[in-house]
Protein backbone atom coordinates (compact mmCIF):
# COMPACT_ATOMS: atom_id res chain seq x y z
CA UNK A 1 0.00 0.00 0.00
CA UNK A 2 1.38 3.70 -0.83
CA UNK A 3 1.56 5.59 2.21
CA UNK A 4 3.39 9.25 3.40
CA UNK A 5 6.66 9.08 5.59
CA UNK A 6 9.04 11.42 6.91
CA UNK A 7 12.17 10.55 5.05
CA UNK A 8 15.57 11.35 6.86
CA UNK A 9 18.26 10.70 3.86
CA UNK A 10 21.56 11.79 6.10
CA UNK A 11 22.20 13.06 9.54
CA UNK A 12 24.13 16.07 10.33
CA UNK A 13 21.58 19.00 9.10
CA UNK A 14 22.35 22.23 10.25
CA UNK A 15 20.23 24.24 12.98
CA UNK A 16 17.79 25.85 12.83
CA UNK A 17 16.05 23.10 11.64
CA UNK A 18 13.51 24.93 10.27
CA UNK A 19 16.08 26.17 8.06
CA UNK A 20 17.84 22.89 6.65
CA UNK A 21 14.80 20.65 6.74
CA UNK A 22 16.29 17.36 6.95
CA UNK A 23 13.04 15.69 6.96
CA UNK A 24 11.37 15.23 3.43
CA UNK A 25 8.10 14.04 3.42
CA UNK A 26 7.40 11.50 0.61
CA UNK A 27 5.21 8.61 -0.21
CA UNK A 28 6.58 5.49 -0.18
CA UNK A 29 5.47 1.44 -0.47
CA UNK A 30 4.29 -0.31 2.87
CA UNK A 31 4.79 -4.06 1.94
CA UNK A 32 2.10 -6.53 3.77
CA UNK A 33 2.59 -7.36 7.54
CA UNK A 34 4.53 -10.61 8.44
CA UNK A 35 4.09 -13.22 10.81
CA UNK A 36 3.04 -11.31 14.39
CA UNK A 37 3.01 -8.01 12.55
CA UNK A 38 -0.16 -5.22 11.89
CA UNK A 39 -0.17 -2.35 9.46
CA UNK A 40 -1.22 0.62 11.95
CA UNK A 41 -2.37 4.09 11.08
CA UNK A 42 -0.97 6.71 13.25
CA UNK A 43 -3.18 8.80 14.89
CA UNK A 44 -0.43 10.95 16.96
CA UNK A 45 3.14 10.61 17.27
CA UNK A 46 5.40 12.79 19.44
CA UNK A 47 8.91 14.35 18.27
CA UNK A 48 11.44 13.14 21.18
CA UNK A 49 14.87 14.41 21.94
CA UNK A 50 15.92 10.64 20.72
CA UNK A 51 14.50 11.65 16.91
CA UNK A 52 16.76 14.77 17.18
CA UNK A 53 19.89 12.57 18.15
CA UNK A 54 19.06 10.72 14.84
CA UNK A 55 18.78 13.80 13.02
CA UNK A 56 21.88 15.82 14.32
CA UNK A 57 24.22 12.14 14.20
CA UNK A 58 25.08 11.87 18.28
CA UNK A 59 22.59 8.48 17.78
CA UNK A 60 23.70 7.13 14.50
CA UNK A 61 21.54 4.88 12.68
CA UNK A 62 21.75 3.48 9.21
CA UNK A 63 20.32 5.91 6.10
CA UNK A 64 17.75 6.30 4.82
CA UNK A 65 15.06 5.68 7.80
CA UNK A 66 11.67 6.69 8.58
CA UNK A 67 11.52 8.61 11.61
CA UNK A 68 9.70 8.25 15.25
CA UNK A 69 9.32 6.17 18.03
CA UNK A 70 6.48 7.22 20.11
CA UNK A 71 3.32 7.40 18.98
CA UNK A 72 -0.40 5.93 18.93
CA UNK A 73 -1.95 4.27 16.21
CA UNK A 74 -5.32 2.66 15.20
CA UNK A 75 -4.70 -0.84 13.56
CA UNK A 76 -5.98 -1.30 10.10
CA UNK A 77 -4.93 -5.06 9.46
CA UNK A 78 -3.59 -7.94 10.77
CA UNK A 79 -0.96 -10.49 9.26
CA UNK A 80 -0.87 -14.58 10.47
CA UNK A 81 -0.60 -15.79 13.46
CA UNK A 82 -2.05 -11.60 15.32
CA UNK A 83 -4.51 -13.25 17.68
CA UNK A 84 -4.51 -10.45 20.39
CA UNK A 85 -5.30 -7.56 18.37
CA UNK A 86 -7.92 -7.08 15.19
CA UNK A 87 -9.01 -4.00 13.23
CA UNK A 88 -10.59 -1.16 14.57
CA UNK A 89 -8.25 -1.10 17.91
CA UNK A 90 -6.98 1.92 19.72
CA UNK A 91 -2.82 1.12 19.84
CA UNK A 92 0.56 2.26 21.97
CA UNK A 93 3.48 1.90 19.74
CA UNK A 94 6.47 0.96 21.90
CA UNK A 95 10.23 1.30 20.49
CA UNK A 96 11.27 -1.20 22.51
CA UNK A 97 9.60 -4.72 21.85
CA UNK A 98 10.70 -7.83 23.33
CA UNK A 99 10.94 -11.38 22.43
CA UNK A 100 10.27 -12.85 25.34
CA UNK A 101 12.47 -15.77 24.74
CA UNK A 102 16.43 -13.94 25.38
CA UNK A 103 17.86 -13.64 29.05
CA UNK A 104 16.50 -10.15 29.69
CA UNK A 105 13.33 -11.32 28.69
CA UNK A 106 13.42 -14.55 30.48
CA UNK A 107 14.64 -12.30 33.69
CA UNK A 108 11.68 -10.42 33.71
CA UNK A 109 13.50 -6.89 32.04
CA UNK A 110 11.76 -6.70 28.75
CA UNK A 111 13.23 -3.39 28.02
CA UNK A 112 16.61 -4.99 27.70
CA UNK A 113 15.45 -7.34 24.93
CA UNK A 114 18.70 -8.38 22.64
CA UNK A 115 16.63 -9.03 19.72
CA UNK A 116 14.97 -5.80 20.08
CA UNK A 117 18.19 -4.57 20.19
CA UNK A 118 19.78 -5.96 17.59
CA UNK A 119 16.86 -4.93 15.11
CA UNK A 120 16.80 -1.51 16.10
CA UNK A 121 20.47 -1.23 15.02
CA UNK A 122 19.78 -2.65 11.71
CA UNK A 123 16.84 -0.21 11.12
CA UNK A 124 14.73 -3.85 10.77
CA UNK A 125 11.71 -4.81 12.53
CA UNK A 126 12.37 -7.33 15.93
CA UNK A 127 10.89 -10.03 13.02
CA UNK A 128 13.71 -9.13 11.29
CA UNK A 129 12.06 -7.39 8.13
CA UNK A 130 11.72 -4.23 6.58
CA UNK A 131 8.34 -3.44 5.22
CA UNK A 132 8.81 0.43 3.83
CA UNK A 133 10.61 1.39 0.37
CA UNK A 134 10.66 3.71 -1.70
CA UNK A 135 10.98 3.76 -5.65
CA UNK A 136 12.96 0.16 -5.24
CA UNK A 137 15.27 1.46 -1.85
CA UNK A 138 14.59 0.00 1.28
CA UNK A 139 13.88 2.43 4.37
CA UNK A 140 14.94 1.74 7.48
CA UNK A 141 12.38 1.66 10.14
CA UNK A 142 13.28 3.95 13.44
CA UNK A 143 13.18 1.52 16.18
CA UNK A 144 10.49 -0.32 14.96
CA UNK A 145 8.29 2.26 14.87
CA UNK A 146 8.62 4.98 12.36
CA UNK A 147 5.74 6.81 13.60
CA UNK A 148 6.18 9.86 11.73
CA UNK A 149 4.43 7.97 8.81
CA UNK A 150 0.74 8.12 7.85
CA UNK A 151 0.90 4.29 8.28
CA UNK A 152 3.14 1.55 9.53
CA UNK A 153 3.81 -2.19 10.02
Amino acid sequence: MKTEIALLREMGARRPYTDSRPLEIVEAELDEPGSGEMVVRMAAAGLCHSDLSVINGDRPRDMPVALGHEASAVVESVGPNVTRFQPGDHVVLIFAPSCGHCVPCAEGRPALCEPAAAAAGRGSLIGGGKRISRNGETINHHVGVSAFSRHAV
